[in-house]
This record gives C-alpha cells, structure tokens and sequence, in this order.
C-alpha cells in the first residue's frame, strides 16, 4: 500500500516540479514572473528542488527504507509550503 502511495505522491511532485520551472517567464495563477523577477526566482528554485523530490521519491520506492520515505515526504511538504508561503507574499487583491 505504502508503495502505491509513494508513485502517487511522485507523480504529483513531479508535475507540481515542472509547473513551476515551465511557467518561469509566463503568468500563472495570479503571478506575473515578467513584473515580478522574485516570483519568478520562486518558481525556479521551488520547482527545481520539487524535482529533485520526485527523483528521491523515485529511489525511496526502490529501496523502501522507512527512513528515507519518511525525509522525501517531510522535505517535500516543507518545501511546497515553503513555496507557498513566499507566493502568497505577491498576491495581489
């Protein structure tokens, strides 16, 4: 079970990783990268590095030790509300 969960939660990082590094230089959501060159910086390093979750992610479901399952999960929830925190500075009403 834990297995099927784990392709789940790759294939999301995964797509949440290359939304944010395609959408780099075009708007998305109610973010401009082209006004704002922050968001566009967030949108780089927090799709970068949600790739880089995706690929742990992917050797976690190999190798199934409980311990690197349990870093891969909580870094990537740290950095996605990470993520989230710094765009939600930009939002404008």
């Amino acid at each position: 079970m834990i297995t099927l969960l784990l392709i789940i939660y790759t294939a999301i990082a995964a797509l949440l990783g290359y939304y944010l590094v395609s959408h780099q230089a075009k708007p998305f959501l109610t973010f401009d990268p082209t006004k704002t060159p922050a968001v566009k910086n967030i949108a780089r390093y927090g799709g970068s590095l949600m790739l880089l979750v995706a690929i742990a992610s992917c050797v976690s479901i190999f190798y199934q030790n409980t311990a690197l399952i349990a870093l891969t999960l909580a870094s990537g929830c740290i950095i996605m509300m990470g993520v989230g925190l710094f765009l939600m500075s930009f939002m404008t009403i």
